[in-house]
């Protein structure tokens, strides 16, 4: 009777374990959040090839994101934990003078942010 104690009580031990292994390994989800700017000039024109940075200041280190826009004017970031963004838009190669910025706030982990940037004059 003793032998079969042990040897249930042994198996529950094990059965625990593994469970408490696969309830801990769940957590660890992905926390890429997903920024996309839309960039556009005074005529409403989307603006494609334009660099798009996003940068946020923190007490763990300044965060830099540089991306260019696709050809709809989209530009599309994966970051690596929440945080708010200041953007700054360029196109120096054809339009050397116009600049844009704005700000997009990423404030959920697995969630997506959306933002329109307009590129003006300086």
């Amino acid at each position: 009777m003793k032998t079969l104690f042990l040897k249930f009580s042994s198996l529950l031990c094990v059965v625990l374990l593994i469970l408490a292994a696969t309830c801990v390994s769940s957590c660890k989800k992905d926390q890429t959040c997903r920024g996309y700017v839309n960039v556009y000039d005074t005529a409403g024109h989307k603006v494609p090839l334009a660099t798009v940075r996003l940068d946020a200041y923190s007490i763990n280190g300044d965060i830099t994101y540089t991306e260019k826009t696709d050809g709809n004017g989209l530009a599309t970031f994966d970051i690596a934990l929440p945080a708010i963004f200041d953007i700054h838009v360029t196109k120096p190669d054809a339009f050397p003078t116009l600049y844009g910025k704005g700000s997009l706030n990423v404030d959920e982990p697995r969630k997506e942010a959306w933002t329109v940037v307009s590129i003006n004059q300086q």
